[in-house]
């Protein structure tokens, strides 16, 4: 009889062990798509009297893949970053000449043209005063549209790094609550998927220690959550004490709440890729305190030859000689704000256009056919780094296009490798379905094994207490 009874209790407790089970392949497969979810499993091991008991219950998380997905991710960040903010700037530039700086420097060429074949005509003069207007108000509109995307790249900035502080608040949230005994499961996948979303914005390294929480570092370097601590990140724009160029736009950095200076650590993710937006892409159009900028450059470049070439002429030859006037005007107190603050010269009228280039015996319309030649120069003192000024803006336009489809390019590659580290994660540590069906038919026909023998341990038993009787 009593091995009747240990009979019974074992499979009663089989069948205790199997609902358990069940119970997690349910809980599985209710997680499959939740971010961060590991499959969860139940160790299950004989006992000595034949029957099965429960272990605890574990995960199949593997941080090696974690840790690859979290590699991946950091370059795809930085990659989408640049990508969007550089098609962004791209798109600011007309290369078909049909728009833009092109097209108001090919009206101004030709209207030199016009003053070279026509110098004494009222209206030829007055359409290259309206032609240089032209070239002021489009160079003024690209300077002001990349002053714009300054601001916007500064907003991202500080967008991420609010992301980031969140999420490491929440980490350290989750490392009080895992300290304190809290729900393994849960808490995991909270972290897990704080982690992710982190790496997506900064490159992080991760310790996970014995009791399951977590230490992260920034580029291996950089202490963000350490046990129930956090290090705030913010951006600042400080002025350099000794700027190449006075007035010239400050660069951003990144810094601890304790003034700590980690810029050069934050240069992965997206925050990596929207500071070489800030500090590099836009400062080499726009200026900064280290450099004038290409579109500043080719507008004092221009400005300046066009106004060498008139002040050098004459508008009578006299008696006395009457000189020229410059044509554009701009801030030459700071060289990073000379397109935006470039203009037609408020003296400048019709009559005050040189025609004439002195000499003996002096040219009628000398001064006006040099003007002309800056469409196709010959000379190097028409053009900026031996390139016209047209083929400059070009070169301009060409290179923010190489930058954005490198960036375009890295971005579907980082994609790729980052889907082949989230399908080697999902292939260790993920639900599948089919393997999860296949467990609970598993546990349900064992289930149903062990039912059945209690039924047939309790009618033995009732037989022998009727043969007792």
């Amino acid at each position: 009889m009593s091995s009747l009874f240990g009979t019974l209790q074992n499979a009663a407790d089989t069948l205790s062990v199997f609902d358990k089970a069940t119970g997690v392949v349910q809980s599985n497969v209710s997680n499959s798509s939740t971010p961060g979810y590991a499959a969860q499993r139940v160790n299950l091991v004989d006992t000595v009297l034949g029957g099965v008991a429960a272990g605890p219950v574990g995960d199949s998380r593997s941080y090696a893949a974690e840790q690859s997905v979290w590699n991946q991710n950091a370059p795809l960040g930085a990659a989408t970053a640049l990508a969007s903010n550089l098609a962004n700037i791209q798109s600011q530039f007309d290369v078909t000449g049909q728009s833009g700086i092109p097209a108001a420097f090919s009206e101004l060429y030709s209207s030199f043209s016009s003053f070279s074949a026509s110098p004494s005509d009222t209206t030829v003069r007055n359409s290259v005063i309206s032609a240089a207007q032209q070239v002021v108000q489009t160079v003024n509109q690209l300077a002001t549209r990349v002053q714009a995307a300054v601001q916007d790249v500064n907003g991202q900035l500080g967008s991420s790094v609010s992301q980031i502080n969140q999420l490491t608040s929440k980490i350290v949230a989750i490392n009080i609550q895992i300290r304190n005994g809290g729900s393994a499961t849960g808490l995991q996948t909270q972290l897990y998927n704080a982690l992710q979303q982190l790496s997506n914005l900064t490159t992080i390294s991760v310790h996970v220690e014995l009791n399951g929480t977590a230490t992260v570092l920034m580029n291996g370097q950089v202490p963000l959550v350490v046990g129930d601590t956090q290090t705030q990140l913010q951006v600042i724009y400080p002025s350099s004490s000794t700027p190449a160029i006075t007035g010239g736009m400050p660069a951003a950095h990144i810094e601890t709440g304790r003034g700590q200076d980690v810029t050069e650590f934050a240069s992965g993710g997206q925050l990596g890729g929207l500071l070489q937006v800030r500090n590099s892409t836009l400062p080499s159009l726009i200026g900064d305190e280290n450099q004038q900028g290409s579109i500043n450059q080719l507008a004092q470049g221009l400005a300046d030859r066009v106004n060498s070439i008139l002040t050098a002429g004459q508008v009578s030859a006299g008696p006395p000689a009457v000189s020229g006037s410059p044509l554009f005007s701009y801030d030459a107190s700071n060289p990073t704000a000379i397109a935006s603050s470039l203009r037609v010269d408020s003296n400048i009228t019709a009559s005050g256009l040189a025609a004439i280039q002195p000499g003996s015996p002096a040219i009628a319309n000398g001064t006006a056919a040099r003007l002309a030649e800056l469409h196709d120069p010959s000379s190097s003192a028409d053009m900026i780094n031996g390139m016209s000024y047209t083929d400059f803006y070009s070169k301009i336009a060409t290179d923010v296009g190489t930058q954005a489809s490198d960036a375009s390019d890295a971005q579907s590659m980082q994609t790729d490798l980052l889907n082949q580290a989230d399908a080697l994660r999902t292939q260790v540590s993920g639900v599948s379905l089919d393997e999860q069906a296949a467990q609970l038919l598993q546990y349900q026909q064992a289930y149903e094994a062990s039912s059945k023998m209690i039924t047939v341990v309790n009618d033995m038993m009732q037989t022998l207490m009727d043969m007792v009787r």
